[in-house]
């Protein structure tokens, strides 16, 4: 943190324009808060790590090139310890424990509240591990589910992701806006769902996440 007057400095890296555009607007009013850029491409992260000295990285966990996983340890590796954040819509403990081991100081959900993301941003700042506390209450996000859906049907984590929502009801336009997407590619994923699990239909495919405890 910067000692000279107390404002914490962050730099966003996040391939989603519309949520780096709105998470930049929506810190820009905090006053101990200092948005000292914002990274569109994640090959272009070291470089503005470099140039502008944030104090606190927050990185997106999905994206193009460079995903959030291996920039956290690109960085790590070349520049030394950062006080990274991740801001993700997966809650897993297998990737919360794989950026851990990587290097970052924290994790959370792009679920949390405004608050709930200044209360990690300064935890990071002061040099503090800060983990979304609702990710242990997330008993949806199991081990067993990951071994089944990721490894025996090689489905991706956007694809699982996909499934939860499939099975909680929402549409293709619903998912798209929930991740960012665009409806072609939310039902171009469905697709490549339905063809590596072998199923028709929805109803298939929600007895299917029921029953292997997705």
């Amino acid at each position: 943190m910067t000692q000279s007057d107390n404002i914490i400095s962050i730099l966003i890296i996040d391939d989603h324009r519309l949520f780096n555009d709105g998470l930049s607007l929506m810190l820009a009013d905090v006053p101990d808060l200092l948005i000292a850029g914002q990274v569109y491409h994640s090959r272009e992260a070291t470089e503005q790590v470099v140039k502008l000295q944030p104090d606190v990285l927050i990185i997106d966990f999905n994206m193009p090139e460079i995903d959030g996983l291996e920039l956290t340890r690109r960085l790590t590796v070349e520049l030394g310890t950062q006080r990274i954040l991740i801001v993700s819509m997966y809650g897993e403990n297998r990737y919360i424990e794989d950026f851990r081991k990587a290097g970052a100081s924290g994790y959370m959900l792009k679920t949390s509240s405004k608050d709930e993301l200044l209360t990690a941003i300064r935890s990071v700042a002061q040099g503090l591990m800060y983990f979304d506390p609702k990710l242990a209450d997330k008993k949806q996000f199991s081990n067993h589910a990951d071994d089944v859906f990721l490894k025996k049907y090689k489905l991706s984590p956007r694809e699982v992701e996909i499934i939860r929502y499939i099975k909680a009801g929402l549409s293709s336009p619903q998912i798209a806006d929930k991740i960012h997407l665009s409806q072609h590619t939310v039902d171009t994923h469905r697709k490549n769902i339905h063809a590596k699990l072998g199923i028709n239909t929805i109803a298939d495919l929600v007895r299917f996440a029921v029953e292997t405890g997705l």
